[in-house]
């Protein structure tokens, strides 16, 4: 089953979309020309507006932008003291940034959390909310878009703590702020699978070393949000989510505190629309941390991870290794004219997966 927005993003564009699981001998995943990136160990941003438009960014406050489906970036915009941590695009003129802010990683001394683009991301311009208090830094921004217009842009974070969101219903021309430490220490990822139904990834604490991992849901369009998961063990982080349909979606967990013979991070899933999530075992690597998920359907997705990738094609029952790169953080589906699918994995470098379409 094809993702809602995903099948939205095709609707938009005028695309038949049929895609076909390709024997994994057929498959192969490619390094783009990208410039190097030695901050720290992973990139976090990629954002595409259609199968040749799209644009990344990293810790050294610079956004790239690619015209021919990644094959060559130019640098458009750099802000020194910026972090960028997220980019989502709503057409290929309007974009949004989220800014970790100050106080988590040295070097980061922009105050601002959300910018937004309406020139393909040539010019940015800071968001000050309309309502609430500004919030502190942005780890995550969730663009809903329904029959090809944007109902709701929100943005949250961040990492470390306090936990705070940006709210547009006006398609992003104004926001209002939120103060979500009432019921999250963190927020790390958001993802709304409709008008009503959303998910927040985040941590019960502030603090990493006292923090459960958390999965907050709203059926209420976010005017309430109460806990579905809490990790069992301090140390932990929800990270990212993926949401192939309304009722199966998956979570990446980071432990920080795991036991010295275990994985340091593991994967859960739902099968009730985020009622309740079991375990799934994807390495017994110690070394092994893991960051962005990404489902094609509810069976076949990818895991990123400090050492490296890991694919299922069985909904999580076993995984194997994928050579899609180090510290993938984010992975993106792009619909391409000829009905087939690319698939974009960030982190230390940029990696690139085309899948064909249905009898090809």
């Amino acid at each position: 089953m094809m993702t809602r927005r995903l099948r939205q993003a095709v609707l938009a564009t005028g695309l038949t979309l049929a895609v076909a699981i390709p024997a994994r001998a057929d498959e192969h995943w490619t390094k783009l020309p990208t410039a190097p990136y030695t901050l720290n160990n992973k990139q976090d941003a990629i954002a595409f507006a259609d199968a040749l438009t799209g644009w990344y960014g990293n810790g050294t406050g610079r956004i790239y932008r690619t015209d021919d489906g990644g094959e060559a970036w130019t640098g458009i915009w750099t802000k020194q003291g910026t972090y960028v941590r997220a980019l989502e695009f709503a057409d290929a003129q309007t974009g949004f940034l989220g800014n970790i802010g100050p106080g988590y990683f040295p070097g980061v001394t922009d105050r601002q959390p959300l910018y937004v683009s309406h020139d393909g991301g040539v010019h940015w311009a800071a968001i000050k909310p309309v309502a609430g208090r500004q919030i502190t830094g942005v780890c995550a921004i969730d663009v809903l878009k329904v029959d090809g217009k944007v109902l709701a842009v929100r943005a949250g974070g961040r990492v470390g703590g306090p936990a705070g969101m940006l709210e547009s219903f006006d398609e992003g021309r104004s926001f209002r702020a939120r103060d979500m430490s009432g019921v999250t220490g963190m927020i790390l990822d958001i993802h709304f699978v409709d008008a009503d139904t959303g998910f927040i990834a985040g941590a019960s604490e502030a603090e990493e070393d006292k923090a459960h991992a958390r999965i907050l849901k709203t059926a209420d369009g976010g005017k309430s949000w109460r806990a579905v998961f809490d990790s069992d063990r301090a140390g932990d982080n929800n990270w990212k989510l993926a949401f192939p349909s309304a009722r199966v979606g998956y979570a990446t967990i980071i432990s920080y505190q795991a036991p010295q013979a275990e994985a340091r991070g593991y994967v859960v899933k739902t099968e009730d629309g985020g009622e309740h999530w079991r375990r799934l075992t994807v390495s017994h690597d110690s070394d092994w941390i893991p960051y962005g998920i990404a489902f094609l359907d509810e069976e076949r997705g990818f895991v990123g991870g400090s050492t490296g990738g890991y694919a299922t094609s069985d909904g999580g029952k076993t995984w194997a290794k994928e050579d899609m790169g180090l510290s993938v953080n984010k992975i993106r589906f792009v619909p391409r004219a000829n009905g087939g699918i690319t698939a974009f994995a960030i982190g230390k470098d940029i990696y690139k997966l085309d899948l064909p379409a249905k009898g090809r």
